[in-house]
């Protein structure tokens, strides 16, 4: 496998249309609402809480996320509340990750854990197919 480099890409139009072209390819993004996509892409790109993953120069895996509070995480996890950041909070909720191979996922993640090591992550995995969405947390030990 060829080294997978990561990296966080400035906040700009030509950065937008390459994250936005490279996450429409893949399910459930390719079937969303685009003005909401786009709106959340744009988030991550000014807010700094993404990583590309690339090869070659190619981008390869794209992950972004909202910093927000615990409590509010823990709602939206549950289905019990909005996802709304949180600047100062303490918690991170993963809400975009595409992959062009499965062999990426987990250093994508590792990657993206170094950048947050002091906060909670908080995620939801939606499926293509009937199966329901699978949710999932990895909290913070409160010192």
């Amino acid at each position: 496998m060829q080294k997978l480099y990561f990296t966080r890409v400035p906040s700009n139009p030509v950065s937008l249309g390459l994250v936005c072209n490279f996450i429409a390819h893949y399910p459930p993004f390719d079937g969303y609402e685009f003005g909401l996509m786009v709106k959340t892409l744009r988030y991550q790109l000014e807010q700094q809480t993404h990583l590309i993953g690339s090869v070659d120069d190619d981008i390869v895996a794209y992950l972004g996320w909202i910093v927000t509070s615990r409590e509010i995480a823990e709602a939206w996890v549950a289905n019990d509340g909005p996802l709304n950041p949180d600047p100062g909070g303490s918690a991170v909720a993963a809400t975009v990750m595409a992959t062009r191979s499965s062999g990426h996922i987990l250093p994508l993640i590792k990657e993206a854990k170094l950048l947050n090591l002091d906060k909670s992550v908080f995620w939801k995995r939606d499926f293509i197919n009937a199966r329901g969405a699978m949710k999932r947390a990895v909290r913070k030990r409160d010192a």
